[in-house]
């Protein structure tokens, strides 16, 4: 019977472990901190996705 390499990547993984259903210290982190940010009820830097968008276009690289 003929394999093709595709089974065979599939036949060399390991079962990957279930993330955890609980968020990390740097998820809860980012949690506080957004709820903060709302709570002020400042707006944000950018008014929508366009402007966010057009910003990171001209953007330096990093």
């Amino acid at each position: 019977m003929k394999h093709c390499k595709q089974d065979e990547e599939l036949a060399n993984t390991g079962p990957r472990p279930f993330p955890s259903k609980e968020p990390n210290p740097v998820t809860l982190q980012a949690i506080r901190e957004a709820d903060a940010f709302l709570a002020t009820g400042e707006s944000g830097r950018f008014v929508n996705g366009a402007d966010l968008i057009d910003a990171a276009l001209k953007a330096p690289e990093v």
